[in-house]
């Protein structure tokens, strides 16, 4: 069972587009498995299975089923009986913000991915966006872009970037582990 469970945390590690091995890394992995399944693992449950707590770990088979899921496996029982992930494809149960729909102009999203980067967005109306801060990242302040769709736990796609004067196409944030953001508020200038 301890060589299953080692082999599931790899796999995991392997989809979330990190290597887990800290404190902080641990806590951005709990928020992704919440962000893409919808349960809430504690970051100190992960650090258990990981062997980052040297305490015995005997795991509840529902907290394998949940990083089974996270991986594409229907449950811990395919994931242990060799079968192939599900096919990725199907309706999105992220946290997500649709241009015009969940956000009116002037409207702010803080945007999250790793190693660490935070953008602040406004935006401007018909799927447009300005980059109001940006902190670790190519992106600054001023950059226009437009998004239709951003959807928590995947990649984050900015068209027709216009940065420092230049047009840039396609951009992506949180390429292989994906973005995540908070909830958008109505900033009056």
């Amino acid at each position: 069972m301890k060589e299953l469970i080692r082999k599931l945390c790899g796999s995991v590690e392997k989809y979330a587009g990190i290597e887990v091995r800290t404190a902080r890394q641990f806590e951005y992995l709990a928020d992704r498995i919440e962000s893409r399944t919808g349960v809430s693992l504690s970051p100190t449950t992960l650090k258990r299975l990981w062997g980052y707590l040297n305490e015995d770990v005997r795991p509840r088979e529902s907290t394998l089923d949940v990083l089974a899921t996270f991986c594409g496996w229907r449950n811990f029982k395919d994931f242990a009986d060799g079968r192939s992930p599900e096919i990725e494809s199907g309706n999105v149960g992220a946290k997500l913000i649709r241009a015009d729909h969940n956000v009116r102009i002037g409207d702010e999203v803080r945007v999250f991915w790793h190693p660490g980067r935070v953008c602040v967005i406004r935006y401007l109306g018909g799927g447009k966006w300005r980059v109001k801060e940006a902190e670790g990242t190519r992106l600054a302040a001023g950059d226009t872009f437009t998004c239709q769709l951003i959807v928590e736990g995947e990649p984050l796609y900015l068209d027709n970037l216009s940065h420092e004067g230049k047009e840039y196409g396609v951009y992506v944030c949180g390429r292989k582990s994906g973005i995540t953001f908070e909830a958008p508020c109505q900033k009056k200038d």
